[in-house]
């Protein structure tokens, strides 16, 4: 494929690398600093955008104007999602967002939800969650986390809703913990990200399952685990 990056910090230094080993090209690295590199990104066949959540929607509109499909891997622009499929209806290009690109979450995300299954029948059981990022996440809670608490309080029906706690501090790749705990015990359940590595490797994954689309999609579409689940 034929990249263009838009947000060239971290993840997408990270995703230049495993893209050149998977014999991709890089097209455009666009950064709030080198605005001339938008002239590039006609050259591309999709984008993958890892800004800010100020600049998803500017971008966006950029990018759709040239017909591009786009992996967004930003978050904390979600009360803005209306506004994107307006985008995507107008110009009728395929977009797919996720909170997190690591395949791991996703199982985890599916773990989580079979749990929480199993301890509705248990309420004296609580739950609560707790996530821990690096010191320059700009959003908290996180996307994932969000993501956790939605699907503990669809199943579980709590009230008041549960909500992460957050910690930034240090270096934390992303590391998510879910409790349910009792006067006897606690069951916990952990996701821990070694790296950025991972989700690098989801962006490029999804990308290259995009091209062909139009509409927008979830990186959870993308994976399709229900195949491997029985019923």
């Amino acid at each position: 494929m034929k990249i263009a990056l838009i947000g060239y910090g971290k993840m997408g230094q990270m995703i230049e690398k495993l893209a050149t080993q998977k014999e991709h090209q890089i097209v455009s690295r666009v950064t709030s600093a080198d605005c001339e590199e938008w002239k590039n990104i006609h050259k591309a066949e999709v984008c993958i955008e890892f800004s800010t959540p100020e600049s998803v929607l500017e971008n966006l509109e950029k990018i759709c104007k040239h017909g591009l499909p786009t992996v967004i891997g930003t978050t904390g622009w979600y009360d803005k999602l209306s506004q994107l499929k307006n985008l995507i209806d107008k110009y009728q290009v395929g977009v797919l967002y996720s909170p997190n690109f690591s395949l791991g979450i996703h199982l985890f995300l599916k773990m989580i939800r079979h749990a929480a299954q199993l301890m509705a029948y248990f309420p004296e059981y609580a739950a609560a969650g707790i996530e821990y990022h690096h010191h320059q996440k700009l959003d908290s809670p996180s996307g994932t986390a969000k993501k956790l608490a939605q699907v503990l309080n669809e199943e579980l029906k709590l009230n008041p809703p549960l909500s992460f706690s957050s910690v930034r501090c240090g270096t934390f790749p992303g590391t998510h913990t879910v409790l349910f705990d009792t006067f006897a015990d606690t069951l916990s359940f952990t996701h821990e990200a070694r790296s950025r590595e991972g989700f690098a490797e989801g962006a490029l994954r999804a990308a290259e399952w995009l091209l062909d689309k139009k509409g927008i999609y979830t990186f959870e579409e993308c994976l399709n685990l229900e195949k491997f689940l029985c019923h």
